[in-house]
């Protein structure tokens, strides 16, 4: 498959930008397209794990079948069990009726475990044996059932970590590893912030039903400004704050932003000229004093050294200087 064919949309969703770091991830998956290999996608909250794991269903041979997800983080551990394998009418207390439980819900298809990185030593071990042996034990039954399932695992932890700090068995790592998927975090792909930025406001605007405002130059500098932890999610949020809070409904500009965000750009842009006022000093001072570094430290009641740092700090380099 080309791997162009991979920003095909999806439920909504689809890969945007044409950053390197998505270029690889396109191909990646682009190779996968004909694979019923297990996968692990990982990556920091927010860069998209799940629309990975839809794509890679949707362009397996798994694609005619359901995609089942189960998010592992928000499962109770007493619940686990039941929720992944199933159980019979009676089983427990409150089960009224036969539940198949995920792993048979996606017989053929695809079983998505988002955050597999929070469960349970225990529930990973049962995971592991249904995984090698392709059968489940729903939870009041005396007899296995087999299930044929391909495995999508998603997560922001580093397993290996995990692995080595005893919180995660290794051979379901090994299990679930067999093709990794890293997913790039916004700083990676500063590049792709407009057309995500783009995407997403349209994608907003259809959901809320409002006309779709532009995006003031500023307001777009401001996105690629911010850092971005939260990555795609944040600047989601941050956008559908700004639609639904916006001053001027045609044009979205800094200010609509989320204070949070506004925050730091103004904090970034006080740190910014707190440098140039430094820069500015330390010309001056290097000026009086004829160039001469002993004589601009006496001045600035500093060593030598500390004036040196002061001057890196500042983005002074020794050619300029001599520029200067």
């Amino acid at each position: 498959m080309d791997p162009s064919q991979i920003n095909q949309l999806i439920h909504g969703h689809k890969l945007v930008g044409g950053s390197a770091a998505m270029n690889d991830v396109r191909r990646l998956v682009s190779r996968l397209s004909s694979s019923k290999a297990t996968a692990l996608i990982h990556g920091d909250t927010g860069t998209g794990k799940e629309v990975v794991a839809l794509l890679l269903h949707h362009n397996s041979p798994c694609a005619k079948q359901q995609l089942v997800p189960i998010n592992c983080a928000a499962i109770p551990e007493a619940m686990i069990e039941g929720e992944l394998f199933g159980y019979e009418k009676g089983a427990f207390s409150g089960a009224v009726k036969s539940y198949p439980g995920k792993f048979r819900l996606a017989d053929g298809g695809t079983l998505f475990l988002d955050e597999v990185g929070e469960l349970s030593l225990s529930a990973q071990a049962k995971i592991l044996r249904a995984l090698e042996s392709g059968e489940v034990f729903p939870l009041g039954s005396m007899r296995p059932v087999r299930c044929s399932v391909r495995v999508v695992a998603a997560t922001n932890r580093d397993l290996r970590q995990e692995v080595e700090a005893g919180r995660f068995r290794a051979d379901l790592f090994y299990r679930l590893a067999v093709v990794q998927l890293p997913l790039p975090p916004m700083s990676a792909r500063r590049e792709d912030i407009r057309p995500i930025a783009q995407y997403l406001l349209r994608q907003i605007c259809d959901e809320m039903d409002f006309p779709c405002p532009r995006m003031t130059e500023d307001f777009l500098a401001a996105l690629e400004n911010y850092g971005w932890p939260g990555n795609v999610r944040e600047m989601r949020n941050a956008i559908e704050h700004a639609v639904a809070t916006a001053l001027d409904p045609e044009a979205l500009s800094p200010g609509d932003l989320p204070l949070e965000i506004a925050s730091s750009l103004e904090g970034k842009a006080r740190a910014g000229q707190e440098s140039e006022s430094e820069r500015q000093l330390l010309l001056r001072i290097l000026a009086e004093a004829g160039g001469q570094k002993t004589k601009a430290a006496r001045k600035l009641n500093c060593s030598r050294m500390t004036l040196y740092r002061r001057l890196e700090r500042a983005g002074l380099s020794q050619s300029q200087l001599q520029v200067a």
